[in-house]
């Protein structure tokens, strides 16, 4: 099979970097892969592009990218690398990559392949206006053959926003683990990144934007620090919000404990030096940093917003916590900083968890199955042979864990 996959930029960003994993199990597979990246990304550090990869040199601040809403320039490159690559399914990667599939979809009038929508996050998070919403679901939405969801809330979201009839199915995130086995102790990682004997680390790992809520991270690890000063505040990521959160914790008064990283290539010493994940997001599908951090063997404290819930187990691999109590968030932190027996138990529950339910060989197979399901274009036909591999394993403790599989 050949797959093209649209993604915004080769920035080391969640959806990017989970779009680049599932491209290299698929190329493992025997398979044809080639990605197409809307934007150039100067940052440090960008993903690889391997054979048959482009970076268009797309301009996202450009007006005609809200008005009318693509680019004809860049639309014509992506239109011509799809010619020339020639694929069986096309799938597109959130955000902007969604209009761009479909409007290449309306402009070539092909018969072969079909457009996949993996859906990352609620769309009513980023879709408010009803203008927008318009545009989406009278234009966009109607070019969709088949919805790939990260979680079962997000992809409910999507069916209701937009009154999808593709088939749709749920498969969760999922994560190499090869690059988070580089034997790392927490000791030698601690040692070569410089943490004080005594200090817990907490981790943030993400894109400083506002959905992100690091300010909220910020807030929680000053009620954390009053009561547990031999802490760090580490923030792995960078983004347009990262002088404001500077400044932000200069006027929390906890600048000298918050650690400032920036994007990086290998995250595995910083996910070994820590102690915990702390997730402050207001929205959010299946982070990737939730499974980065428990195929490492750290627990995660997470605001319960879309499909988090989907892959921590309360009170086994993690705490989730409404959004908005951020008290609540610093009570579960201090619970695990002041018992680190608790917080190696849920770790290892966690590695487990994550490393039977999430590796990116796993969830590749069930993007393979789907993709052949919507090109045979018949209800049912795989039905049998999707079956087993669109389950998430269930447990006597969670019932309720259940992918949903609909053609």
């Amino acid at each position: 099979m050949r797959i093209l996959q649209i993604v915004q930029k080769p920035q080391r960003r969640g959806a990017e970097v989970f779009a680049f994993q599932l491209s290299q199990s698929l190329r493992q597979q025997g398979h044809g892969v080639c990605t197409v990246y809307l934007y150039p990304y100067t940052g440090d550090t960008p993903l690889p592009l391997f054979e048959n990869d482009v970076a268009c040199d797309g301009n996202e601040p450009h007006p005609f990218e809200k008005l009318p809403g693509i680019h004809p320039l860049l639309l014509q490159k992506v239109v011509r690398r799809i010619a020339r690559f020639d694929p069986d399914v096309i799938q597109v990667n959130g955000a902007r990559t969604v209009k761009y599939g479909a409007f290449a979809k309306k402009v070539m009038q092909h018969g072969k392949w079909v457009l996949i929508y993996r859906n990352i996050d609620n769309p009513a998070y980023w879709v408010r206006d009803p203008l927008r919403l318009f545009f989406y679901k009278k234009i966009v939405m109607p070019q969709i053959d088949g919805v790939i969801g990260v979680s079962q809330a997000t992809l409910q979201k999507v069916k209701e926003m937009y009154a999808l009839k593709a088939p749709a199915v749920f498969i969760p995130n999922g994560v190499d683990p090869a690059p988070l086995q580089n034997g790392y102790s927490k000791e030698i990682a601690r040692q070569k990144l410089g943490v004080p004997a005594g200090v817990s680390v907490v981790l943030f790992m993400g894109n400083l934007t506002t959905q992100k809520r690091p300010d909220r991270f910020l807030r929680v690890m000053r009620q954390v620090y009053e009561k547990f000063p031999n802490v760090e505040a580490w923030i792995l990521g960078d983004g347009p919000l990262r002088e404001k959160v500077k400044t932000e914790s200069q006027s929390l008064g906890i600048q000298h404990l918050v650690r400032f990283w920036g994007y990086q290539a290998e995250i595995a010493p910083y996910l070994a030096a820590s102690d915990l994940l702390l997730v402050t997001s207001d929205s959010d599908g299946i982070p990737a940093v939730i499974l980065e951090a428990s195929m490492m063997g750290k627990p995660t404290i997470a605001a319960k917003v879309g499909g988090i819930s989907d892959c921590v187990l309360e009170g086994e691999t993690g705490f989730l916590i409404d959004p908005q109590n951020e008290e609540e968030m610093a009570v579960a932190v201090l619970r695990l900083l002041n018992d680190p027996q608790q917080g190696l138990q849920m770790g290892e529950k966690a590695h487990a968890w994550t490393k039977a339910n999430f590796a990116i060989d796993v969830i590749g197979q069930r993007y393979f199955d789907f993709y052949r399901h919507v090109l045979a274009g018949t209800k049912g036909q795989f039905a049998g042979a999707l079956s087993a591999v669109h389950e998430l394993p269930q447990r006597n403790c969670h019932p309720e864990r259940q992918a949903v599989v609909e053609y």
